[in-house]
């Protein structure tokens, strides 16, 4: 799967909130960056945050505004994100993502740079 086509599956995936899904894309060593959430180590890591973070939703929904290779395996994305938290409140903000692929899996997402 090209690059490109595995960021788009991975914010797909993520749209369904499907994390058995979303386990499958990332490598072993994957690390991962927040602006608003910090660092992750290790897919494990990056699965129980994102388990976390979905589980504080009733809704949520990335749309992708523009999508491009910057270079060999580096995706930058630029998305608005609409999600409705457990307790009713809305939230939407728009964002940056960058994800490297190595060997056909991500090896590195940073959102907010």
């Amino acid at each position: 799967m090209s690059a490109l086509n595995l960021a788009k599956t991975y914010f797909d995936y993520s749209n369904q909130s499907n994390m058995d899904l979303i386990e499958n894309l990332f490598g072993e060593n994957a690390t991962y960056y927040s602006a608003n959430l910090g660092f992750f180590i290790s897919k494990k890591e990056i699965l129980a945050m994102q388990a976390t973070f979905h589980g504080q939703y009733q809704s949520l929904q990335w749309t992708i505004d523009s999508i491009n290779e910057i270079k060999p395996n580096v995706v930058e994305i630029a998305f608005r994100f609409q999600g409705v938290l457990n307790d009713g409140t809305e939230q939407n903000r728009q964002g940056s993502e960058h994800i490297l692929v190595y060997n056909g899996l991500i090896q590195h997402i940073a959102v907010g740079l």
